[in-house]
């Protein structure tokens, strides 16, 4: 699961349940502009009712947003080492995450919660569904859960997994608004390839697999709950050939 993004453009994207149902990839928005850090901070903390502060006029999202988190613990767990990680999603799938160098520990766990759903949601595919760890990372109350399980049950329904190598970089935190925050990561999954059940790759691969659609921007809005954890709320995406994709592309 980067160099440096650029500002959040409004380049019409794809929407998540059309594209979820069909060629299923990974967690799209269709016909949904890829909302400014700004607005996609608050459409996350709309769910968390009076949890975010205003931003600080003259300096954008500060952490905190002048307000004490309900608890702190999760945000003081030492965050990942600096580097690229190796994870085992399931037998024959792995996912790659470049951990930035982020001396924030606020940040360092939104960008670890992120980083971790990612890896469970490959995780479900690979198993067949039998993992469900992707559930605990996303609010249950938000769109953020029906995409995921919707992606997923769609691999079920069609008896397909998945087989290779995604890889999660550029990982970085752009806002931070009391208990809201946005999280960015660029995937690449030109290294993953469908397979049956059994793990023989299909025939033929869909185009999301290829490039340019394989490496993309990913964007999700978060929330901090009361026990200090934080959980996805919100996905968006940046395809080719919008400008922030492009950035994404090594």
């Amino acid at each position: 699961m980067r160099s440096a993004l650029a500002p959040a453009t409004a380049a019409p994207l794809a929407s998540a349940r059309t594209p979820l149902l069909s060629a299923r990839m990974p967690l799209l928005t269709s016909r949904v502009p890829l909302l400014p850090a700004r607005m996609l901070l608050l459409a996350a903390c709309a769910l968390l009712v009076s949890a975010c502060a205003a931003p600080d006029a003259d300096r954008g999202f500060t952490p905190g947003g002048g307000m004490e988190p309900a608890a702190v613990a999760a945000s003081e767990t030492p965050g990942p080492q600096p580097g690229t990680e190796t994870v085992t999603a399931a037998p024959g799938l792995t996912i790659e995450i470049e951990w930035p160098d982020e001396p924030d520990p606020e940040r360092s766990a939104v960008i670890k919660a992120f980083a971790d759903d990612f890896t469970a949601q490959w995780r479900a595919v690979g198993t067949s569904g039998r993992d469900r760890s992707y559930a605990k990372g996303i609010d249950a109350k938000s769109s953020a859960y029906m995409d995921a399980l919707t992606w997923v049950q769609g691999f079920l329904k069609d008896r397909q997994s998945a087989r290779g190598v995604a890889k999660l970089y550029a990982l970085r935190v752009p806002a931070v608004m009391g208990r809201g925050a946005e999280a960015d990561g660029c995937v690449d999954l030109t290294g993953v390839r469908l397979t049956d059940q059994e793990g023989t790759p299909l025939a033929r691969q869909p185009a999301w697999l290829k490039r340019p659609r394989a490496v993309f921007l990913q964007t999700a809005g978060l929330g901090q709950g009361d026990d200090g954890a934080w959980l996805i709320r919100l996905y968006r995406h940046a395809a080719y050939p919008d400008e922030r994709a492009k950035e994404c592309v090594r």
